[in-house]
């Protein structure tokens, strides 16, 4: 149980950054309500879950495949950010009801959440940092070592997606449907900007 407690600490602490999904999750859930931010969430723990379970197999070579293949993973993390950020931006007019958003893409936001997510090989060292930090090196590990603490950064990072989308609910029964459209074009840039040097960072 003590390595599922650290993987729940070590998954909300790699979580807590703002960045690109942040920003993402926030405005999917302003426009489009609960279930599309929260798929949003879903994916990026997803792919938290899985840097962790690569983490603490990183005595074993299919870590490293990763990380030789992290500018690739950059590359494909920036332009699916790009093209995001270009959807946030022209989009259309957004009009806020009070009934229920009949919305049917979260499968989309699930996929997007992960690919942007698992494109930033720095949350696995993030992970490999926490875990020398804890002075923890599981020499001896198993199945259920590796299983518990995977688990638990996939527990940690979707408790911190449910606080945001919970704080993004909130702000959106106090806005109006400019100020959404206003976020979006705002995110839509930044996000922009955060694909733009990903990119020229990797080829550079």
């Amino acid at each position: 149980m003590l390595t599922f407690f650290i993987g729940i600490l070590s998954g909300f602490c790699l979580a807590l950054p703002v960045g690109a999904i942040a920003l993402m999750c926030i405005n999917k859930t302003l426009q489009y309500g609960i279930k599309s931010g929260l798929a949003v969430g879903l994916g990026a723990s997803f792919a938290d879950a899985f840097y962790a379970f690569i983490a603490i197999y990183s005595l074993s070579t299919i870590s490293n495949i990763f990380l030789q293949n992290g500018d690739i993973l950059r590359i494909i993390g920036g332009l699916c950010l790009i093209f995001i950020s270009i959807r946030m931006l022209f989009s259309g007019p957004v009009t806020i009801e009070d009934k229920k958003v009949n919305y049917n893409e979260w499968p989309k936001d699930i996929i997007s959440g992960f690919i942007i997510t698992i494109s930033n090989p720095l949350t696995y060292i993030g992970f490999i940092a926490l875990l020398s930090y804890m002075h923890l090196t599981f020499k001896n590990f198993n199945s259920d070592l590796i299983l518990n603490f995977s688990a638990g950064a996939f527990v940690g990072s979707m408790a911190w997606w449910l606080i945001l989308v919970e704080f993004a609910r909130f702000l959106k029964n106090k806005v109006n449907s400019t100020f959404i459209r206003r976020s979006n074009i705002i995110s839509g840039l930044i996000i922009l900007g955060f694909g733009a040097i990903v990119i020229l960072s990797t080829l550079s």
